[in-house]
């Protein structure tokens, strides 16, 4: 589920599927599009925040959801489908600051990336878990990060799955500002309202310019997409969707 909150100038999305610690599935990767686009024919809306219900922001896709999904096609669906919704938040006319209440795991991760902004909380952490479940990342993500951090420590916590503290993630760049517990998404709407304060149309433009600028997430986009498909498609994403169910560790094969 999606909720949609309008604050003056500024809406709020907030993802709540607390059976699923806000999860992705397709109908909330859909809602959350739908939010999107039509929020950016309004032009009344000058920022965006978008943040996860309780204390959880995204726990990652819905293996639930997908566990009987093992095709290249299936893979190639779902990762057209994240990537579009990635490179929408990017297309909007206004900033999207992401407020982390809590983890961001995987796909969590990655939609956290994709926003122009980041503020978590204490209790926030982030992990790039893909490799742990025996896949590529699938919407984008790898430019954005490298856009962030050095390529030494992107490579540790691509690589290597790492998770990362609120502090950790501060101290490398990939969040702008820790907070207390439950003041996230507190902070995040003063700076949407600042935000908002300013010209619609510089800002927009601007937006542009700093996106121009970072790294070009559609220069990997091919790769990635086959890349994503191959690996979950394959032995090893099967073996780690299983273990995760039956709550073992996952065995992989070699190469």
């Amino acid at each position: 589920m999606l909720h949609v909150d309008r604050q003056g100038d500024v809406v709020v999305w907030t993802i709540d599927r607390p059976q699923a610690k806000n999860a992705l599935d397709h109908a909330t990767i859909g809602a959350l599009a739908d939010a999107i686009d039509r929020a950016s024919g309004d032009a009344s809306v000058r920022a965006a925040v978008l943040t996860g219900a309780g204390d959880v922001f995204v726990s990652g896709g819905d293996l639930r959801e997908m566990r009987d999904k093992t095709s290249v096609a299936d893979a190639e669906r779902f990762s057209d489908l994240g990537w579009h919704l990635m490179h929408a938040i990017g297309e909007l006319p206004f900033p999207v600051v992401c407020a982390l209440s809590g983890p961001a795991i995987g796909g969590g991760a990655e939609l956290a990336m994709a926003c122009d902004m980041r503020v978590a909380d204490e209790r926030a952490r982030l992990s790039f878990k893909q490799v742990r479940m025996g896949v590529t990342t699938a919407w984008g993500t790898v430019p954005r990060v490298l856009a962030l951090v050095p390529s030494g420590a992107a490579a540790r916590l691509l690589y290597a799955g790492h998770e990362v503290s609120a502090a950790e993630a501060l101290r490398l760049g990939l969040v702008d500002e820790v907070t207390a517990n439950d003041q996230a998404k507190v902070t995040a709407l003063a700076w949407a309202s600042d935000i908002a304060k300013g010209s619609p149309t510089a800002i927009a433009k601007m937006k542009r310019l700093v996106r121009e600028a970072s790294a070009n997430a559609r220069d990997v986009r091919a790769l990635e997409r086959t890349l994503f498909a191959e690996t979950w498609s394959g032995a090893d994403h099967l073996e780690a969707v299983e273990a995760y169910f039956e709550r073992r560790s996952p065995r992989f094969s070699n190469r």
